[in-house]
């Protein structure tokens, strides 16, 4: 497509907008457009990201994540579900902190194991043991660290020395190793996600690095230049999710920052025709409630008449007299 003019530069950052964001999470925000980004009829509009800022401050684990429990038990004790705390976690630390929690329940229990996490870095497994040889993890639950720790949906068992080893890799990121620059307001029909198969907002797909508690640049080699199927923009809406649009990322009250490009291009003649026949219709629709509006205006005015006349006629029988 040849553009037909030049174009228009956004830079947004977080801190400038009305937040639109649950709670803390400042990760959605609406920016209004001082000066209203209007095409012309033989135009169309695209917008794409050119880079973005993005700090790394979101937790891998936390309960906004849904991915921070660990349901197990011991012998004939009843499951117990623990709250991991919400961090940042690589599975090391992650090993660390179960260990604590696990053997803190053990010792309510009267067992006192002891719990060991080894992680073979080679394989990306992990093997979970205890010294008492007896425990069973349900990692059934949708809300259970599995992931983390590298097991499928299913029931482990610790009933010997070896203990239990993952049977998938482990994966610190929780499947949440991108996240997705959304813009909500900005209706188009070239985006479709697999996690649904529907039509998308998505303007960009951004990897996460794992070098936590910092920030990074993403700068697309090549942009995706996404058209609109709108012809004016008065306000630009920015949500940022994981894959499923409903799971916010919580950047913790940190700021971000993203640059978008708006552009014009020559409308295709299948759009043309397409937006001059929803003009015609739109005509064709307004001729109509005019044509109703007086329709209904005229027989107003009849019946109007009517009940005149028959008052008129009425009130002259009843001044008439009965001969005898």
């Amino acid at each position: 497509m040849d553009k037909t003019r030049g174009d228009i530069f956004i830079t947004i950052r977080s801190r400038d907008l009305i937040s639109t964001a649950l709670g803390d999470n400042n990760n959605a925000g609406r920016f209004n457009l001082f000066s209203n980004i209007i095409a012309e009829d033989n135009e169309i509009l695209a917008v794409e990201l050119i880079s973005a800022t993005i700090p790394n401050s979101f937790y891998n684990l936390s309960n906004n994540n849904n991915n921070n429990k660990i349901k197990f038990k011991e012998g004939s004790e009843a499951y117990v579900e623990l709250t991991i705390p919400s961090g940042s976690y690589d599975i090391l630390e992650l090993g660390a902190k179960l260990k604590t929690l696990l053997e803190a329940q053990s010792a309510t229990w009267g067992n006192t194991y002891i719990y060991t996490f080894s992680y073979d870095e080679i394989n990306n497994l992990l093997t979970i043991t205890n010294s008492g040889n007896d425990a069973i993890f349900d990692f059934t639950g949708d809300n259970t660290c599995r992931r983390f720790l590298g097991f499928t949906s299913s029931i482990q068992t610790i009933s010997d020395a070896n203990g239990i080893t993952s049977d998938r890799a482990v994966d610190i990121t929780d499947t949440r190793n991108s996240i997705f620059i959304r813009l909500p307001n900005l209706n188009n029909s070239k985006v479709i996600e697999s996690n649904n198969g529907k039509f998308s907002n998505v303007i960009a797909q951004v990897p996460v690095e794992l070098s936590r508690n910092t920030f990074f640049t993403f700068e697309p080699p090549q942009s995706f230049k996404c058209e609109l199927a709108q012809q004016q923009i008065n306000s630009i809406d920015i949500l940022i999710t994981y894959q499923d649009e409903t799971n916010n990322v919580n950047f913790e009250r940190a700021d971000w920052e993203i640059n978008l490009l708006v552009s014009f291009f020559n409308a295709p003649q299948s759009v043309i025709k397409e937006r001059e026949q929803d003009v015609e219709g739109t005509r064709r629709m307004l001729r109509q409630v005019e044509t109703n509006l007086t329709k209904k205006e005229n027989n107003k005015k009849d019946t109007e008449e009517l009940q005149n006349y028959f008052k008129e006629k009425l009130g002259d029988w009843s001044n008439l007299k009965l001969k005898t």
